[in-house]
């Protein structure tokens, strides 16, 4: 992955939503986002395909309005 892609991960309780999330840094990240899981490698269970799919159509950290994965944490985040 790119230096600037971050695979990320919302636990919205009963499972969790994945994403590659176009960001300057993990602290950006944690700063706007700090619902998210950020990890370190692929996890195992995670097919290639899959990872190629979620890097074809990443989110971007300043999206306005937010979309994908994002669009679920923020409405979690307005009910709490």
């Amino acid at each position: 992955m790119r230096a600037d892609e971050f695979l990320v991960c919302y636990d919205y309780g009963m499972g969790g939503l994945w994403a590659v999330l176009i960001a300057p840094s993990e602290d950006a990240i944690k700063s706007k986002y700090p619902e998210l899981s950020i990890a370190s490698s692929q996890p195992a269970w995670m097919t290639d395909d899959r990872m190629a799919r979620l890097r074809s159509e990443p989110l971007w950290l300043d999206d306005d309005p937010p979309t994908g994965i994002l669009v679920a944490l923020l409405a979690d985040r307005d009910r709490a």
